[in-house]
């Protein structure tokens, strides 16, 4: 790829000139010469990475040739041209369509790589193998060698993906830097093979060997945390993870400070510290508006509120959801919209504070109607069942039991696969009728500890019978 304003004007120079030519070849009615323009277009776009424009000049060339083979009348005038020294030199049109074929098949082939078309990319390769036969075409085929490991270790198995990594970090013509690169996606297809021993070494060495390197250096500690967390250590895990997130900021790496910030503030809830929560998503927010991702900063005000709310930080709670509801409906996200409104009313429902709860049924009916308007009946039956919990807590009981009846017969509308994240709901239902039915016949007797229990942001009950 031309990085450089030299390579640059080169490559546009080539891509001009060739288009002149391409003119005058099919002016001239010149077939050849018109396949050999295409694929020379099709090569100086690739350098001036617009491959989606070089696949079809390479397309186009492939027509030419192919259209030339079945006449038969070129490669009959470039045999007689061969042994004839009597007749005048053929130009550009007389063109040697082996090589051209190669040269095009080849380049389909870097094209479509690069646009990620990993399926079609590798039948491009294996459609240009038997141009590559042969001693003097050797080149072409360590360069056929070399696409299929790039394929591989994109799209490829962690097998495939390994054996072409192995192949890089061994060729003593690998750059130093794209040695250390390979070894870093070696280590990340070591953890997903959860052969996280390996992966741990790797990682380990390489944070050694990156002291000039902090990005990849950083990349490398969240590989170790990976493995770490998958050997069971996770404390370890955590520190490593935090010190990756550390150095993606650092290097102002926005795109994976944004990508890291959501799982490692859940691992830091998970573990009791949402306050470490808290900071590891306020800190990404940047990262977020810096890229211009609305969605993603939505969901990191949303996942700030659930944290505020676990710290105990109730107001700052209101606030995060409130900012998450106002970016969702920018985009306009009506899932994402009522998951920010969903969490706001959890959180107003812990205070049962009259106006908060007022606020919060209403923000639980709109959600629900957003999720039965979006074909998510699950999500729809669990905001009807937290308002239901929640005008049981408030003393509504009538209330509490026309809404928990309501969330037992939409569980039971929807197909039961649709359950499965939250196999307790039903019978939690069930369950608190009952004591509402007994609280009817014993008014004064006060409600059971277990009874009107939140589901809390994540919408799941824990009960699992009645």
């Amino acid at each position: 790829m031309a990085e450089d304003a030299p390579q640059r004007d080169q490559a546009e120079a080539f891509l001009a000139d060739a288009q002149a030519r391409l003119a005058a070849a099919l002016a001239a009615g010149q077939s050849g010469a018109a396949a050999l323009q295409r694929a020379r277009m099709g090569q100086a776009l690739l350098i001036l990475d617009r491959s989606s424009e070089a696949l079809p000049e390479f397309d186009q060339a492939l027509r030419y040739i192919e259209l030339l083979r079945v006449d038969g009348e070129h490669e009959r005038l470039r045999l007689l041209q061969s042994v004839s020294s009597s007749l005048p030199m053929p130009g550009d049109n007389l063109v040697d369509l082996d090589a051209l074929e190669a040269v095009s098949r080849f380049g389909r082939a870097q094209a479509l790589t690069r646009l990620g078309q990993w399926p079609a990319a590798r039948a491009a390769v294996a459609d240009a193998r038997p141009f590559a036969r042969g001693w003097t075409n050797r080149r072409l085929r360590k360069a056929l060698d070399d696409l299929d490991d790039e394929i591989a270790r994109a799209d490829g198995t962690s097998r495939e993906a390994i054996g072409a990594l192995d192949r890089a970090i061994t060729d003593p013509r690998t750059p130093d830097a794209d040695r250390r690169r390979a070894r870093y996606e070696r280590a990340v297809h070591l953890a997903e093979r959860e052969q996280y021993d390996e992966a741990m070494r790797e990682a380990l060495l390489l944070i050694r060997d990156c002291d000039d390197d902090p990005a990849l250096a950083a990349r490398a500690r969240q590989v170790l945390g990976a493995a770490l967390a998958g050997l069971g250590r996770d404390d370890d895990a955590t520190a490593s993870l935090l010190a990756a997130f550390d150095g993606f900021r650092s290097v102002g790496d926005a795109s994976a400070t944004l990508s890291a910030a959501p799982g490692l503030a859940w691992r830091l809830s998970a573990a009791g510290d949402p306050a470490g929560a808290t900071r590891v998503l306020e800190s990404a927010l940047p990262s977020a508006r810096e890229l211009g991702d609305t969605a993603a900063e939505s969901d990191l005000q949303a996942a700030l509120g659930t944290a505020r709310d676990e710290a105990g930080d109730l107001m700052g709670s209101i606030a995060a959801f409130d900012a998450s509801i106002s970016l969702a409906e920018s985009l306009p996200d009506a899932v994402r919209s009522a998951d920010a409104r969903h969490g706001e009313a959890i959180t107003r429902g812990r205070r049962l504070d009259p106006h908060d709860a007022v606020e919060a049924l209403a923000l639980l009916e709109s959600a629900r109607a957003a999720y039965a308007a979006s074909g998510m009946p699950e999500r729809a039956a669990e905001c009807t069942h937290e308002a239901a919990s929640l005008l049981g807590r408030l003393g509504s009981y009538d209330a509490a039991a026309v809404r928990y009846a309501a969330a037992r017969d939409e569980y039971r509308a929807i197909p039961e696969v649709l359950r499965d994240d939250d196999p307790g709901a039903l019978a939690d239902c069930e369950y608190n009728l009952a004591v509402l039915t007994a609280l009817v016949q014993t008014p004064q007797s006060p409600p059971p500890p277990d009874a009107f229990v939140s589901g809390g942001h994540g919408m799941r009950h824990s009960r699992t019978a009645a």
